[in-house]
């Protein structure tokens, strides 16, 4: 990123979100001058600014940086309707009349998962989420997927900031127990809830990466009762489920 007079200040200031943002870690301010071939004077500067404008916050050590709710909001605002949104919708409607349950395309905003779309089943025994419901990372399926493909320094300072609060008498609670869960959810791609933030709930959620298949840019999840959706019968849902995730990625990238 270029000091240049010819760049406005909007415009400074969105490259410097864009760093951040691509960065699998929150940056010291000493690596932020090197990634954006800044002077620290002049990235100092910047930083407080956006700190300010509440797009930036610095962690508890007071060293690092990472993107404030601010940002993360407006991110969703835009997922939530660029010209791609119509175009996810169908893909969302499409899987669930196929399979028959409600889906969810979420992403991760801090330690939730929030709604960026659903379509709802037309089945009953329904859960009525709505587009822009938020739900814990810990006990949701999208959540343990977003946990288990984030760097792991990522992942340890998150979860060591949460509180595993339970919601039902499956909520994993404790930090061993989740880590073990998360490491299986690495190894098979795909995640569970079972009854763990609602009783009587289940979910199957899977990733949807972006071209490098490395970096998991939001998740797809099926949710129903657990008289219809089970450990015994979700993975039947997989393919589908797989071939919607490679499709919506399409529209995020």
């Amino acid at each position: 990123m270029e000091d240049s007079t010819e760049s406005s200040p909007a415009l400074k200031a969105f490259t410097l979100l864009e760093t951040i943002a691509a960065m699998d870690h929150a940056p010291t301010l000493a690596e932020l001058t090197e990634t954006a071939n800044l002077p620290k004077p002049t990235l100092h500067r910047w930083l407080t600014m956006l700190e300010g404008a509440e797009l930036v916050r610095r962690l508890p050590d007071g060293r690092r940086y990472e993107l404030a709710a601010r940002a993360t909001a407006l991110a969703f605002a835009i997922l939530s309707n660029n010209p791609g949104s119509t175009q996810r919708h169908q893909i969302l409607q499409r899987v669930a009349r196929d399979l028959g349950e409600s889906c969810n395309l979420t992403v991760l905003q801090g330690s939730e998962v929030m709604y960026l779309d659903r379509v709802e089943a037309a089945a009953p025994l329904r859960v009525a989420f709505q587009k822009g419901s938020r739900v814990p990372a810990h006990c949701s399926a999208s959540g343990k997927i977003f946990l288990a493909m984030m760097p792991g320094a990522k992942r340890a300072r998150l979860l060591g900031g949460l509180s595993l609060e339970r919601h039902t008498a499956n909520t994993l609670t404790e930090r061993e127990a989740l880590d073990a869960e998360l490491g299986r959810v690495r190894r098979q791609g795909y995640a569970f809830d079972d009854e763990e933030y609602l009783s009587g709930l289940f979910c199957i959620a899977v990733p949807i990466l972006d071209r490098t298949g490395r970096d998991c840019l939001a998740a797809l999840a099926l949710q129903a009762p657990v008289v219809r959706l089970s450990r015994e019968n979700a993975a039947e849902r997989l393919p589908a489920l797989r071939s919607a995730a490679e499709a919506l990625a399409t529209t995020l990238t």
